[in-house]
């Protein structure tokens, strides 16, 4: 009942750390997982990522009533299985831009620039698709592979070139402003998974201990010190000890949530809700960021996408070779826009399917179809994750979609980069009757009512445990939380802004970083 280190959340982060603080083994480690062992048969297949979606290993969260969405809940899927969300996402591997994590450090959050954590994204990455250099690395465990894109993602590179965009064949080289082909975690066919490229190789050692299905009430604190974690084990609450520290890897969602439910949070809040304060800390659960993004959906020819794929012969082939649709990401394509020509970095991020990509895929439209989404990458407004009154383990989460005007003046402007893709000559033997939106947007008023009636989240919350030294930041550049000892926080939650692009990676690397921290690398 007593360990070394105790990592809370079997997720991306956690599995990283799981594996490289076991591999000394002078160390006892716990990591403890919430949701089941990642035996879904649905994980491994690239293509059915969003069948994964509300499913025994989703928490399937939904967004407070959005009133910059005209008072929509958006879906917020969270994994709930050993690989958390990186167990469920559609796999693409995007590190961020180099502005990012200047500006973290430029924040005064030292050991965070670019160049000093490229050595993190590389030292997990093994990439089949671009040999060992200063950007890469096929040393790592977590295997990267190019997309192999359909034909239509093929003809929306070539729409993008067309359309004035230069194509970027590594968006996570020295370069990432124009259109290409995604890089994905995918291994033979197969999701690689953070469970499967960093859990499994540290299985076997007998200094790792891996909990599923165990619930965190709350951690232990002695002073200021957390000493250990409360569990819910053999029908009676029991105490797990760590003699050095607690690392909370549970997401932006739960982990802000353990720490207010511990008594850790602003005191006027928990003194609401009558929870004993043990430490004020005004920002937990603030700063909440994810990305917007608004579909673009076209008519296809019949039989031209991956819509009607879904088949039986299509399983097989992909059960006995790794290849065919069920081994696509469906989001093959990707680019990074300036909606302005003096930005030092893009500002919109494209994400293309050779396939309807309706409502989160829970919406299939019969026929075949093509889809074309525009991302805001560092949206202004800013939400928050609290407890729910009536439910203390479930969240309350408020983005606060567009409630910063410039986030709906600059979207609108990807809209219609976007867009201009889609209309360029070499799309017109495919492009037939639009989808969404049904008609043409003839003013900014109708694109920004459509988008604010289409929005949604693309599944990268980040933030709520923020970096920093400002009045709401939670850690400091060594993720160590403000004022206490013992505690760690390691996950997406401490960004604080988000990056531009996909949040995985940049997860992975925040754990790598804290266990060279922790060992004191």
């Amino acid at each position: 009942m007593e360990f070394d280190y105790i990592i809370v959340g079997g997720g991306s982060a956690g599995c990283v750390l799981a594996n490289r603080l076991s591999a000394n083994s002078a160390l006892q480690v716990l990591l403890l997982e919430a949701g089941s062992a990642d035996k879904h048969p649905f994980i491994k297949i690239p293509a059915a990522f969003y069948k994964l979606y509300k499913s025994k290993v989703d928490y399937g969260f939904y967004t407070e009533p959005q009133e910059g969405a005209v008072q929509r809940r958006l879906f917020v899927p969270r994994g709930k299985t050993l690989g958390g969300s990186g167990a469920i996402n559609a796999m693409i591997y995007i590190r961020g831009h180099r502005a990012d994590f200047d500006g973290w450090a430029a924040a005064g959050n030292t050991g965070w620039s670019y160049e000093e954590v490229l050595p993190y994204f590389k030292r997990s990455e093994h990439n089949e698709a671009f040999p060992s250099s200063h950007f890469h690395s096929q040393a790592g465990e977590w295997h990267i592979s190019n997309s192999k894109p359909h034909p239509l993602t093929q003809l929306y590179v070539q729409a993008g070139k067309a359309a004035g965009h230069p194509e970027i064949i590594d968006f996570n080289g020295a370069e990432d402003e124009g259109v290409g082909i995604h890089q994905v975690n995918i291994k033979n066919g197969k999701r690689h998974s953070p469970a499967h490229a960093f859990l499994l190789p540290a299985r076997a050692r007998t200094n790792l201990t891996i909990k599923t299905g165990l619930h965190v009430e709350k951690l232990q604190l002695d002073g200021t010190r957390v000493s250990g974690v409360w569990v819910q084990l053999h029908g009676r609450q029991q105490i797990l000890r760590a003699r050095k520290e607690v690392i909370l890897s549970a997401g932006s969602i739960h982990s802000p949530l353990l720490l207010l439910r511990s008594g850790i949070g602003d005191s006027s809040y928990l003194n609401k809700l009558g929870i004993p304060v043990k430490h004020h800390l005004y920002g937990v659960g603030l700063n909440l960021q994810d990305h917007p993004v608004v579909p673009l959906v076209y008519r296809t020819q019949k039989g031209a996408s991956l819509d009607t794929a879904d088949n039986l012969w299509n399983l097989a082939k992909w059960v006995f070779t790794g290849k065919g649709p069920f081994s696509s990401n469906l989001a093959e394509g990707g680019g990074f826009l300036r909606t302005q020509p003096d930005l030092t970095a893009p500002d919109v991020q494209l994400h293309f399917a050779p396939a309807f990509f309706v409502d989160h895929g829970f919406s299939k439209p019969k026929g075949n179809g093509m889809s074309l989404a525009p991302i805001l990458l560092q949206p202004q407004s800013r939400g928050k994750v609290t407890l729910h009154p009536n439910d203390w383990h479930k969240p309350l989460i408020d983005p606060q979609v567009f409630q910063n005007p410039d986030d709906v003046k600059i979207l609108r402007e990807g809209f219609k980069m976007a867009n201009n893709i889609m209309q360029q000559a070499i799309m017109d033997a495919w492009r037939q009757s639009p989808f969404l939106p049904m008609n043409r947007l003839s003013s900014d008023a109708a694109i920004d009512q459509y988008m604010r009636e289409n929005v949604e989240l693309l599944y990268h919350p980040v933030g709520t445990c923020k970096m920093g030294k400002e009045e709401d930041a939670v850690v400091d550049h060594e993720l160590r939380i403000h004022g206490l000892q013992g505690i760690r926080i390691a996950d997406a939650s401490i960004m604080p802004s988000i990056t531009r692009g996909n949040t995985q990676a940049p997860t992975i690397m925040i754990a790598e970083k804290a266990a060279d921290l922790l060992l004191k690398k």
